[in-house]
């Protein structure tokens, strides 16, 4: 399904992240290239699980390092067909007891690190007038939920940058939609308190959480040419709620 693709995942070492990686790759993808931030350690695990794959450590509050470790990027890879957009960041913080700096943190990484690893990746795709973005969304961004405020602000804004920069790239032959993910065995699901995990399923007609790797197979769809006739969506993946 992505065979000939080069496929750059952000956050990949996390949950969700490593995953659609390992799909990726499963599904015939050319190179798997992946950033992290933190945990060398899992980075280097995920590279020997996945044959011809490369992690690079990029701090998404720091612009210039963005733009300059994928131009570097750039200078050993001819091209990046596929972008998925997957890094992010959440915390548990009531609302009355948000400081500056919390909601600066998930604004910083979920949406102006998104912004401009995704400009940085795209001017690529431009000149080779074709590839793919996928965003990775949240229920929490379109649900009435009890979710971290700053996480549901900032998957509810990919909302917005999807449908416009699908917009904007479709002269190119560029594609944006995103995977919008219900409540996952795993990821940040494992701060929720059982009594919300109880409320979720109650209303979920599956009845049940989903898994990572369900979720990694829509984004290699998505991602491959199967899916060309898709573009600037929102598609749920959340058992039905």
């Amino acid at each position: 399904m992505l065979k000939n693709k080069v496929v750059f995942v952000s956050g990949g070492t996390g949950f969700l992240g490593a995953e659609i990686c390992k799909i990726c790759h499963a599904n015939g993808a050319e190179k798997v290239i992946f950033s992290y931030n933190n945990g060398k350690e899992k980075a280097d695990l995920l590279m020997s699980q996945i044959q011809n794959s490369q992690a690079i450590k990029i701090n998404f509050r720091d612009v210039n390092n963005i733009t300059e470790e994928i131009e570097k990027l750039y200078q050993s890879v001819p091209k990046i067909d596929v972008l998925v957009n997957n890094a992010a960041v959440s915390q548990a913080m009531p609302f009355a007891l948000l400081e500056e700096e919390d909601v600066d943190l998930a604004l910083d990484i979920n949406i102006k690190g998104t912004l401009f690893l995704t400009k940085a990746v795209v001017r690529g795709m431009i000149r080779q007038k074709s590839g793919a973005v996928v965003n990775i969304g949240s229920i929490a961004g379109n649900r009435i939920l009890q979710v971290p405020i700053t996480y549901a602000i900032s998957k509810s804004a990919i909302t917005g940058f999807t449908v416009s920069l699908a917009a904007e790239l479709k002269k190119f032959n560029i594609r944006v939609n995103t995977v919008v993910p219900g409540m996952l065995e795993g990821g940040v699901v494992k701060g929720v308190p059982d009594e919300l995990k109880q409320e979720f399923l109650k209303h979920c007609l599956a009845g049940r959480q989903g898994s990572a790797a369900e979720v990694a197979n829509l984004v290699c769809f998505l991602a491959s040419d199967k899916a060309s006739y898709i573009n600037g969506q929102h598609i749920s993946i959340d058992g039905g709620i």
